[in-house]
Protein backbone atom coordinates (compact mmCIF):
# COMPACT_ATOMS: atom_id res chain seq x y z
CA UNK A 1 0.00 0.00 0.00
CA UNK A 2 1.40 3.38 -0.97
CA UNK A 3 0.71 6.32 1.32
CA UNK A 4 -1.28 9.06 -0.36
CA UNK A 5 -2.21 11.31 2.57
CA UNK A 6 -0.46 13.64 4.98
CA UNK A 7 -3.20 14.55 7.46
CA UNK A 8 -3.02 11.46 9.67
CA UNK A 9 -3.42 12.26 13.37
CA UNK A 10 -1.63 10.17 16.02
CA UNK A 11 -3.45 6.89 16.48
CA UNK A 12 -2.95 3.27 17.49
CA UNK A 13 -4.45 -0.04 16.42
CA UNK A 14 -3.82 -3.77 16.44
CA UNK A 15 -1.98 -3.89 13.11
CA UNK A 16 1.79 -3.92 12.99
CA UNK A 17 3.52 -1.68 10.42
CA UNK A 18 6.68 -1.94 8.37
CA UNK A 19 7.66 1.41 6.81
CA UNK A 20 10.26 1.55 4.01
CA UNK A 21 11.81 5.03 4.06
CA UNK A 22 13.75 6.68 1.21
CA UNK A 23 16.37 9.41 1.39
CA UNK A 24 18.45 10.81 -1.48
CA UNK A 25 17.00 8.26 -3.89
CA UNK A 26 17.87 5.22 -1.76
CA UNK A 27 16.08 3.05 0.77
CA UNK A 28 17.69 4.39 3.95
CA UNK A 29 15.70 2.92 6.85
CA UNK A 30 13.16 0.22 7.60
CA UNK A 31 10.94 0.99 10.58
CA UNK A 32 8.84 -1.67 12.35
CA UNK A 33 6.03 -0.40 14.59
CA UNK A 34 4.32 -2.80 16.98
CA UNK A 35 0.67 -3.39 17.75
CA UNK A 36 -0.99 -0.83 20.00
CA UNK A 37 1.80 1.74 19.62
CA UNK A 38 0.76 5.39 19.20
CA UNK A 39 2.12 6.62 15.85
CA UNK A 40 1.41 8.70 12.77
CA UNK A 41 2.54 8.40 9.15
CA UNK A 42 6.04 9.31 7.92
CA UNK A 43 6.17 12.12 5.35
CA UNK A 44 4.78 10.90 2.02
CA UNK A 45 7.94 12.00 0.18
CA UNK A 46 10.03 9.65 2.36
CA UNK A 47 7.72 6.64 2.69
CA UNK A 48 7.56 4.86 -0.65
CA UNK A 49 5.87 1.76 0.76
CA UNK A 50 4.39 0.55 4.03
CA UNK A 51 2.89 -2.75 5.09
CA UNK A 52 0.00 -3.29 7.48
CA UNK A 53 0.47 -6.67 9.14
CA UNK A 54 -2.57 -8.73 10.15
CA UNK A 55 -2.23 -9.30 13.91
CA UNK A 56 -3.47 -12.90 13.55
CA UNK A 57 -0.63 -13.81 11.16
CA UNK A 58 2.52 -15.63 12.19
CA UNK A 59 4.47 -12.72 10.61
CA UNK A 60 2.92 -10.46 13.26
CA UNK A 61 3.86 -12.94 15.96
CA UNK A 62 7.45 -13.11 14.68
CA UNK A 63 7.80 -9.33 14.51
CA UNK A 64 6.33 -8.97 18.00
CA UNK A 65 8.98 -11.36 19.31
CA UNK A 66 11.71 -9.25 17.68
CA UNK A 67 10.60 -5.86 18.97
CA UNK A 68 9.62 -7.31 22.41
CA UNK A 69 8.81 -4.50 24.84
CA UNK A 70 10.28 -1.56 22.94
CA UNK A 71 7.27 -1.14 20.66
CA UNK A 72 9.34 -0.69 17.52
CA UNK A 73 12.60 -1.24 15.71
CA UNK A 74 14.67 0.73 13.20
CA UNK A 75 16.72 -1.33 10.72
CA UNK A 76 19.41 -0.38 8.24
CA UNK A 77 18.60 -1.98 4.88
CA UNK A 78 21.05 -4.41 3.29
CA UNK A 79 22.91 -3.38 0.13
CA UNK A 80 20.39 -4.78 -2.35
CA UNK A 81 17.57 -2.87 -0.62
CA UNK A 82 19.62 0.35 -0.62
CA UNK A 83 20.20 0.03 -4.36
CA UNK A 84 16.48 0.12 -5.21
CA UNK A 85 15.92 3.23 -7.37
CA UNK A 86 13.08 5.65 -6.71
CA UNK A 87 11.45 4.86 -10.05
CA UNK A 88 11.22 1.07 -9.64
CA UNK A 89 7.67 -0.04 -10.62
CA UNK A 90 5.31 -0.80 -7.74
CA UNK A 91 4.89 -4.49 -8.65
CA UNK A 92 8.64 -4.97 -8.77
CA UNK A 93 9.08 -3.14 -5.46
CA UNK A 94 6.54 -5.40 -3.77
CA UNK A 95 8.40 -8.45 -5.07
CA UNK A 96 11.72 -7.13 -3.74
CA UNK A 97 10.16 -6.47 -0.34
CA UNK A 98 8.66 -9.95 -0.22
CA UNK A 99 12.08 -11.46 -0.98
CA UNK A 100 13.57 -9.32 1.80
CA UNK A 101 10.97 -10.60 4.26
CA UNK A 102 11.79 -14.18 3.30
CA UNK A 103 15.55 -13.63 3.65
CA UNK A 104 14.99 -12.16 7.10
CA UNK A 105 12.99 -15.31 7.97
CA UNK A 106 10.03 -13.04 8.73
CA UNK A 107 7.76 -15.07 6.47
CA UNK A 108 7.69 -18.52 4.93
CA UNK A 109 4.47 -18.79 2.97
CA UNK A 110 3.19 -15.25 3.55
CA UNK A 111 -0.33 -16.23 4.53
CA UNK A 112 -0.15 -18.43 7.58
CA UNK A 113 -2.08 -18.00 10.79
CA UNK A 114 -0.43 -17.85 14.19
CA UNK A 115 -3.19 -19.81 16.00
CA UNK A 116 -2.82 -23.55 16.53
CA UNK A 117 -6.34 -24.33 17.75
CA UNK A 118 -8.10 -25.72 14.66
CA UNK A 119 -11.35 -23.93 15.54
CA UNK A 120 -9.59 -20.56 15.65
CA UNK A 121 -7.58 -21.25 12.48
CA UNK A 122 -10.85 -22.03 10.69
CA UNK A 123 -12.57 -18.95 12.10
CA UNK A 124 -9.73 -16.59 11.14
CA UNK A 125 -9.70 -18.05 7.62
CA UNK A 126 -13.44 -17.49 7.31
CA UNK A 127 -13.21 -13.91 8.59
CA UNK A 128 -10.44 -13.22 6.07
CA UNK A 129 -12.89 -14.43 3.41
CA UNK A 130 -15.38 -11.77 4.64
CA UNK A 131 -17.63 -14.21 6.49
CA UNK A 132 -19.17 -13.45 9.93
CA UNK A 133 -18.80 -9.70 9.44
CA UNK A 134 -22.50 -9.02 10.06
CA UNK A 135 -22.81 -11.48 12.95
CA UNK A 136 -22.65 -10.95 16.70
CA UNK A 137 -20.00 -12.79 18.66
CA UNK A 138 -22.73 -14.84 20.35
CA UNK A 139 -23.85 -16.08 16.92
CA UNK A 140 -20.29 -16.97 15.90
CA UNK A 141 -19.75 -18.78 19.20
CA UNK A 142 -22.88 -20.85 18.64
CA UNK A 143 -21.55 -21.95 15.24
CA UNK A 144 -18.26 -22.93 16.90
CA UNK A 145 -20.14 -24.90 19.60
CA UNK A 146 -18.59 -22.70 22.29
CA UNK A 147 -19.90 -20.19 24.78
CA UNK A 148 -19.30 -16.55 23.89
CA UNK A 149 -16.88 -16.09 26.80
CA UNK A 150 -14.97 -19.28 25.95
CA UNK A 151 -14.60 -18.36 22.27
CA UNK A 152 -13.45 -14.85 23.17
CA UNK A 153 -10.88 -16.24 25.61
CA UNK A 154 -9.49 -18.83 23.16
CA UNK A 155 -9.33 -16.30 20.34
CA UNK A 156 -7.38 -13.73 22.36
CA UNK A 157 -5.06 -16.41 23.75
CA UNK A 158 -4.39 -17.79 20.25
CA UNK A 159 -4.16 -14.55 18.25
CA UNK A 160 -3.13 -11.85 20.72
CA UNK A 161 -6.18 -9.74 19.87
CA UNK A 162 -9.82 -9.83 20.90
CA UNK A 163 -12.33 -11.34 18.51
CA UNK A 164 -14.33 -8.10 18.63
CA UNK A 165 -11.23 -6.11 17.71
CA UNK A 166 -10.34 -8.45 14.86
CA UNK A 167 -13.86 -8.33 13.45
CA UNK A 168 -13.62 -4.51 13.39
CA UNK A 169 -10.31 -4.77 11.52
CA UNK A 170 -11.82 -7.20 9.00
CA UNK A 171 -14.90 -5.02 8.50
CA UNK A 172 -12.78 -1.93 7.95
CA UNK A 173 -10.47 -3.69 5.51
CA UNK A 174 -13.41 -5.05 3.51
CA UNK A 175 -15.02 -1.60 3.40
CA UNK A 176 -11.77 -0.14 2.04
CA UNK A 177 -11.66 -2.83 -0.65
CA UNK A 178 -15.23 -2.11 -1.73
CA UNK A 179 -14.66 1.65 -1.91
CA UNK A 180 -11.44 1.17 -3.89
CA UNK A 181 -13.44 -0.95 -6.35
CA UNK A 182 -15.83 1.94 -6.89
CA UNK A 183 -18.62 1.30 -4.39
CA UNK A 184 -20.03 4.17 -2.36
CA UNK A 185 -18.92 4.61 1.24
CA UNK A 186 -22.49 4.00 2.44
CA UNK A 187 -22.75 0.74 0.48
CA UNK A 188 -19.31 -0.38 1.69
CA UNK A 189 -20.17 0.37 5.32
CA UNK A 190 -23.38 -1.67 5.30
CA UNK A 191 -21.92 -4.52 3.25
CA UNK A 192 -18.96 -4.79 5.62
CA UNK A 193 -21.17 -5.07 8.68
CA UNK A 194 -21.15 -1.50 10.02
CA UNK A 195 -24.42 0.03 11.19
CA UNK A 196 -23.94 3.13 9.04
CA UNK A 197 -21.39 5.15 7.11
CA UNK A 198 -20.93 7.28 10.23
CA UNK A 199 -19.98 4.15 12.20
CA UNK A 200 -17.43 3.21 9.54
CA UNK A 201 -16.03 6.76 9.56
CA UNK A 202 -15.64 6.71 13.35
CA UNK A 203 -13.83 3.35 13.34
CA UNK A 204 -11.53 4.44 10.48
CA UNK A 205 -10.57 7.66 12.22
CA UNK A 206 -9.99 5.86 15.52
CA UNK A 207 -8.00 3.00 13.98
CA UNK A 208 -6.17 4.80 11.14
CA UNK A 209 -6.06 8.43 12.24
CA UNK A 210 -7.84 9.58 9.08
CA UNK A 211 -11.29 9.22 7.57
CA UNK A 212 -11.89 6.83 4.69
CA UNK A 213 -12.70 9.79 2.43
CA UNK A 214 -9.40 11.36 3.44
CA UNK A 215 -7.51 8.26 2.34
CA UNK A 216 -9.15 8.40 -1.08
CA UNK A 217 -8.32 12.07 -1.75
Amino acid sequence: MQPSFNDVVPHKHSFLHIFFLWDNGRCSEICIVGSGVLHTMPPAEKCRLFLMIDPTSSLAEHLADIITDCGGLLLRPCDDMQDIPDDVPDDELRGIVREWLIRQAFVTDGGNIRAVDERIVKLVSEIREHRHLEERISEIAQQCCLSESRLSHIFRESCGISLKGYLNIARMRYAYELVLYGRSITYAALEAGFGSSAHLAAVCREQMGISISGVLR
